[in-house]
């Protein structure tokens, strides 16, 4: 059985595998025809994940954000929200803190560690989650407060199966205006929800509320 750090960092190099993949155009429109379907739709993809994903649990979460990675194609930018320079935020929820210390604030992600060492379990909450990133797009894209409340509060609410056909069509809106998902951090949630959906949906709610800007709805 992994340790939680090990799943983090398998996270990690399935994320930079697939980004590996794309690199080829014609594996790129293959893997990006599994958006929103099961993993019993997707057999162009089986040739690609199934070494990677075959008796893992929750599958579909690979195979999902493989699809997901190739819908975006290759990115110039990294991944993951990014803080405007002049105006910092808190990108991540306080309610599971790695330090086990309740509550301890959590702040926007430094350069990350040299290779080969030790995980830092402090780094991995420092990285934006969906709520993060959907706060982003309100902050830097423009997108509505409102409207983006909403989309959350659906996709905390519904069944996993939903979860993964409404995640292509809320993530494209996000690249369409250069607003990229931690495919890591998204990998490792959409992995632990079936089993914890309260605790991920918690997560979500906590950074987008502590990263997007105030607003008031009628």
């Amino acid at each position: 059985m992994p340790t939680t750090a090990e799943h983090r960092a398998s996270c990690d190099e399935f994320v930079a595998h697939i980004h590996d993949l794309c690199a080829d155009p014609g594996t790129r429109v293959r893997l990006s025809r599994g958006r929103g379907r099961p993993v019993e739709e997707c057999a162009p993809m089986d040739r690609y994940l199934a070494r990677h994903t075959a008796h893992r649990a929750g599958r579909r979460a690979y195979y999902t954000v493989a699809s997901l990675i190739a819908t975006a194609g290759p990115q110039a930018h990294t991944p993951g929200v990014r803080p405007e320079p002049e105006d910092p935020v808190v990108l991540m929820t306080t309610g599971e803190d790695p330090t086990a210390i309740p509550h301890a604030p959590l702040v926007a992600p430094e350069a990350p560690a040299p290779a080969g060492s030790a995980p830092d379990p402090a780094a991995w909450f420092a990285r934006p989650n969906l709520g993060a990133t959907l706060a982003a797009a309100i902050r830097t894209a423009g997108h509505s407060a409102g409207r983006t409340e909403d989309t959350l509060s659906v996709l905390t609410r519904v069944n996993d199966d939903q979860l993964h056909r409404r995640l292509p069509s809320t993530v494209t809106r996000l690249l369409k205006d250069n607003v990229t998902p931690d495919w890591g951090v998204l990998l490792y949630d959409l992995v632990q929800r079936p089993y914890q959906q309260d605790r991920v949906g918690l997560r979500w709610r906590d950074a987008f509320y502590l990263a997007a800007p105030e607003h008031h709805r009628p």
